[in-house]
C-alpha cells in the first residue's frame, strides 16, 4: 500500500495537500487497527504539509517509520522528472529529500521511487547508490520485454536492483470490498505480470493519484490466503520486496542505458515542449544558482546560505513530474511562473551582490577606469565580453583597453555613436580557470586598430572561423563553411521555422487527421529584412525580422573572429494556435544515432522509427538536455539550446521544438477532458542556441565544453576604489589530468570550507589533480548527501583524486590560513 501526491496537476499544491493529509492521517488510524498493515509514503512536500496541517500526529507517524510499519521512499523532496532537469538539480532532490527525512525522522531513505516519472537518466544508478538507495521502482520508459525485476546498471558500473511497475503504479487502486470483485481484479495482475516475475513474487502496488486507503484491504489479503494455496498474499513495503527478490539476484539480467521509451506505457512526449516558458526559466535559474553558489564562495560570504537553499527548495518544487512538465492546469502553472520569476530576481540579486563583494577583494591600483572580468567554466577559455565603460572624464577622442600587462586589448565598440558610457565588446583571451583578471580603460590620442580578418555584405559574412551566407528573400541561412575543418555543414536552408498543426493536448503530439488541413508550413516562404547591426573586428552580427504565421519573429546571427561557434538569438511573439513550432537545421549528415547531453554526461539516441510498436504511437522526437551532436565519419555539428528539450533528427535535418500551442490540459485519456487558456503559450518567447561543427568525435571535439561555454558567458563588473589584497589575475581552481566537468561549488555553513562536485564525460579514467587558490587544511572525499566516505591527501594547495569512467566526484575542502592572511 501506498500514497502517491501529486503536489500540482489539476489542483494547486493547497488543495492536493490537504486531502493528501486526511489520507495519510487516515493510513495512521488504520495502522493502529491492524497490526499487519504496512504503508509507504513518498516526497518531503507531503511530510512537511502534513506536519503543518495535523502537528499532533506528527510523533505517531515517526513512531511508525522507527518501527518500520511506514517506509519513507524516494527520498527526494518532490517526485520530479528525471529527464529535463540538469545533474545537479537531481542531486539536490535527494540532499533536501534524505536530509529532512534524517532530520526530522531519525532515518535515510533506501528505496529508490519515481512511479509516475517520464523516463529516467542513465546516471541514476550513480546517483542513487551515492545517496544510499540500492533500489529503485518505476513505470515508464522501459525499452525491452524483460523480466519485472532486474538490475540496472549505470554508465559508471554502478547497480541497483529494479522494479518495473509494468501494469502501471494504480492497477490495483480501487480494489472492491466485495470479495469476488477484488479477487478478480487481483488474478488479472497476476495472470498479466506473473509470466515476467524473476523471483516468483508480485509486486502489487496499491494506491493512485490522491487515492485514500483502501480500509479493507487486510480483509482482502486475510480471505485471500484462506481461499489460495498456491498464492500467498503479504503486505509489504517496498524495502521489504526488495529483500525478499535478493536471493534471486545473481540470475536477474542486467540493463543498461537510459530508460526513455514509450514502448510499453505513454511517454507523454508532449510535455517535451509544452508551455515552454517553464523549462526556459528552469535552465535559466538553475544557472543562476550555479554562480550564486561559485561566487558566493569566492567571495567568502558564508551568511547567504541559508537564501541559497530557499532558492533551491523554489526549483526543486517546480520540477515535479507534472509541473515542470507542464502537465498542469491553468491556476498551477501561473503560480510556477510566479515562483520562478521571484526566485529568478532573488537570485539575481544574490549573484550580483556577490559580484560587489568579490570585486572589492580585488586589487585595483592604477589610474583610470578598470573592469574585472570572471571566467565561471573550469578551463582556460578566450570569449568576448560585453561591458560598459565610463569615458566621462576622458580628454582624448580614443582610449585602449589594457590587460595587467599592459598589452593592448582588441575591442569593438557595440552602443551607438555619441553614446555615454560606451558599451563594448572585448576579447578576453586565455581567462584562467574559474578566475578573473583586470582590464583597464586608458585614453589614447590616435584611434586603436586590431588585425582581422573578419568581413561582412549585405547578407553574408566571413571570419578566420567560418562563412555564412544568408538567403535575401527569407532571412534564413543557405551556407555555412567552416574554414577551420574545410567542409560545408549545411545541406540547405537553415535556422528556418516549420509550423505543424496540432490538435493534441498538453501531454501529446497529434496531428489532424481530416483532409484538407497543411499538417506544415515553413518559414522560407515568408520574407524577411536583414540588417547588418555590428560589424567590426571581432564579432559581425545580424538582425532578421520576419512575419510567420501570424507571429512576428526576430533572428539575431553572430559570427566570431576566432571563436568557433555561430550564436543566435530568436524572439518570437506568439499569435498562432494549435501549433508545433520547431528550428530546422538540414545536415549532410545521415547517421542512425545522434548523442546529446544527459545528467552527467551524455546519452545516444536513436530516432529512427522503430520496428515495434510505441504504446502512444510513434513521434520522432527525443529528449536532450542542452546539446544535440551529429556526427558522421568525417565531420559533426552540434547544436546547444538551453531550455530547449525536444529534438527530432530525420534524413538528416536536425530540428528543435521551440514551443507547443494547443487548447486543451487533457483530450481525456490522461485526465477528464480539460480546456486551458494558458496551454496556447501565446506572446513573447526567447532562445539562445548555438551551432558548433568539427572534424573529431563529439567525445574528442568535447562539445560538452562548447556548449557550457555558450550558456555560461565570462562575466564583467566595475572596479572602484584601490581594491582588496587579492592579485589583478588569478584562476580559483585548475584542473590537470584527467578532463573533468564542474557541477557545482558550493558553501557551506563554515566560511572556511567549500563543496566541489565534479564529473567525468567521456569514459576516462586516471588521476586528476586539483589546485586551488588558498591552502587546503583537509580534502574529504564525500557522498551526494554530504556524508563521509574518507579523507584524502593534500599538498599545500592541491589535491590528488583517481577518477573512474563516468565517475561523479565530492569532495568537501577545507580551507587553511596562509602566512600572509586567508
Amino acid at each position: 500500500p501506498f500514497l502517491h501526491f501529486d503536489n500540482s496537476r489539476t489542483q494547486n499544491y493547497e488543495h492536493n495537500i490537504s486531502i493528501a493529509s486526511w489520507n495519510v492521517k487516515s493510513v495512521l488510524d488504520y495502522l493502529d487497527m491492524h497490526e499487519k498493515h504496512k504503508f509507504c509514503l513518498d516526497q518531503v512536500t507531503l511530510l512537511e504539509g502534513f506536519k503543518r496541517l495535523f502537528p499532533n500526529y506528527w510523533d505517531m507517524l515517526h513512531q511508525r517509520v522507527l518501527e518500520g510499519r511506514i517506509e519513507i521512499v524516494g527520498g527526494t523532496y518532490v517526485m520530479p522528472d528525471f529527464v529535463l532537469p540538469d545533474g545537479e538539480s537531481l542531486i539536490r532532490q535527494f540532499f533536501f529529500g534524505a536530509g529532512l527525512v534524517r532530520q526530522e525522522l531519525g532515518v535515510l531513505p533506501k528505496t529508490g521511487w519515481a512511479v509516475d516519472s517520464a523516463g529516467h537518466c542513465s546516471q541514476l544508478p550513480q546517483i542513487l547508490r551515492l545517496c544510499g538507495i540500492d533500489s529503485y521502482f518505476f513505470w515508464r520508459g522501459m525499452p525491452h520485454a524483460a523480466p519485472t525485476e532486474f538490475v540496472w546498471k549505470g554508465p559508471d558500473g554502478s547497480t541497483v536492483k529494479a522494479v518495473w511497475l509494468s501494469a502501471g503504479f494504480d492497477s490495483a487502486a480501487w480494489l472492491s470490498e466485495n470479495t469476488r470483485e477484488a479477487f478478480s481484479d487481483l488474478l488479472d495482475i497476476v495472470n498479466n505480470i506473473g509470466d515476467r516475475a524473476a523471483s516468483h513474487n508480485l509486486f502489487i502496488p496499491v494506491g493512485g493519484e490522491m487515492v485514500p486507503p483502501l480500509p479493507h484491504l487486510n480483509d482482502v489479503v486475510d480471505k485471500w490466503n484462506e481461499t489460495f494455496g498456491d498464492m500467498h498474499l503479504d503486505i509489504v513495503t517496498a524495502g521489504e520486496f526488495i529483500n525478499k527478490i535478493k536471493n534471486v539476484q545473481a540470475s536477474l539480467p542486467t540493463i543498461s542505458g537510459p530508460l526513455v521509451s514509450g514502448r510499453f506505457s505513454g511517454m507523454r512526449t508532449g510535455g517535451l515542449s509544452s508551455r515552454m516558458m517553464l523549462k526556459m526559466q528552469n535552465r535559466k535559474l538553475e544557472t543562476l544558482l550555479h554562480l550564486c553558489e561559485l561566487y558566493v564562495c569566492q567571495s567568502g560570504n558564508g551568511s547567504r546560505v541559508q537564501d541559497l537553499e530557499n532558492l533551491w527548495r523554489i526549483l526543486l518544487f517546480n520540477q515535479d513530474h507534472n509541473i515542470i512538465r507542464g502537465t498542469v492546469a491553468d491556476e498551477p502553472y501561473l503560480q510556477a511562473l510566479r515562483r520562478y520569476g521571484q526566485a529568478i530576481e532573488q537570485a539575481e540579486e544574490l549573484l550580483e551582490n556577490s559580484l560587489i563583494s568579490l570585486s572589492s577583494k580585488i586589487r585595483n591600483h592604477g589610474d583610470g577606469y578598470a573592469f574585472v572580468v570572471f571566467n565561471p567554466v573550469p578551463w582556460i577559455r578566450s570569449e568576448l565580453v560585453s561591458t560598459v565603460v565610463d569615458t566621462s572624464g576622458h580628454k582624448a577622442d580614443w582610449f585602449l583597453v589594457l590587460d595587467p600587462e599592459g598589452n593592448e586589448i582588441p575591442y569593438q565598440v557595440v552602443s551607438p555613436p555619441e553614446s555615454e558610457p560606451v558599451e563594448i565588446a572585448v576579447l578576453a583571451a586565455d581567462m584562467p580557470s574559474l578566475g578573473h583578471r583586470v582590464y583597464r580603460v586608458v585614453e589614447s590620442e590616435k584611434p586603436p586598430s586590431f588585425e582581422t580578418s573578419l568581413k561582412s555584405g549585405k547578407s553574408w559574412a566571413e571570419s578566420s572561423e567560418y562563412l555564412i551566407e544568408l538567403d535575401e528573400f527569407s532571412g534564413a541561412i543557405k551556407r555555412i563553411y567552416d574554414k577551420k575543418n574545410d567542409v560545408e555543414i549545411l545541406n540547405g536552408m537553415a535556422n528556418y521555422l516549420t509550423a505543424e498543426r496540432d490538435v493534441g493536448d498538453l501531454y501529446r503530439f497529434s496531428e489532424p487527421q481530416y483532409s484538407g488541413e497543411m499538417s506544415e508550413v515553413s518559414s522560407l516562404r515568408t520574407s524577411g529584412q536583414i540588417e547588418t547591426i555590428e560589424s567590426g573586428p571581432l564579432r559581425c552580427v545580424f538582425r532578421v525580422k520576419s512575419t510567420f504565421d501570424g507571429t512576428p519573429r526576430t533572428d539575431t546571427i553572430t559570427l566570431y573572429e576566432g571563436i568557433h561557434r555561430i550564436d543566435f538569438e530568436l524572439d518570437v511573439d506568439f499569435k498562432s494556435r494549435n501549433t508545433r513550432m520547431r528550428l530546422n537545421f538540414p545536415l549532410p549528415v545521415f547517421v542512425d544515432s545522434v548523442q546529446v547531453g544527459a545528467q552527467f554526461g551524455s546519452e545516444a539516441r536513436f530516432p529512427a522509427p522503430p520496428a515495434i510498436e510505441m504504446m502512444d504511437g510513434y513521434d520522432p522526437v527525443f529528449p536532450a538536455l542542452d546539446w544535440v551532436d551529429c556526427a558522421g565519419p568525417d565531420f559533426g555539428i552540434m547544436l546547444s539550446a538551453p531550455g530547449i528539450h525536444e529534438f527530432g533528427f530525420e534524413d538528416g535535418t536536425l530540428r528543435a521544438t521551440i514551443l507547443r500551442s494547443v487548447e486543451y490540459l487533457s483530450h481525456g485519456l490522461d485526465d477528464d477532458i480539460i480546456e486551458s487558456r494558458t496551454a496556447r503559450d501565446a506572446g513573447p518567447h526567447h532562445y539562445r542556441y548555438t551551432l558548433h561543427s568539427h572534424c573529431d568525435s563529439w567525445d574528442d571535439a568535447m562539445v560538452w565544453r562548447v556548449s557550457m561555454s555558450h550558456r555560461l558567458p565570462l562575466i564583467s563588473y566595475p572596479l572602484d576604489g584601490s581594491g582588496g589584497s587579492l592579485s589583478v589575475e588569478s584562476p580559483s581552481i585548475v584542473i590537470e589530468g584527467v578532463d573533468l566537468v564542474l557541477s557545482s561549488v558550493r558553501p557551506t555553513d563554515r566560511a572556511d570550507q567549500i563543496i566541489v562536485r565534479l564529473f567525468e564525460p567521456r569514459g576516462a579514467k586516471g588521476k586528476a589533480t586539483l589546485r586551488f587558490a588558498r591552502r587546503i587544511e583537509r580534502a574529504e572525499l564525500i557522498d551526494l548527501i554530504d556524508r563521509d566516505i574518507g579523507e584524502i591527501t593534500s599538498k599545500e594547495d592541491s589535491v590528488e583524486v583517481q577518477v573512474d569512467a563516468f565517475s561523479i566526484i565530492t569532495l568537501r575542502v577545507t580551507f587553511g590560513v596562509s602566512p600572509g592572511g586567508p
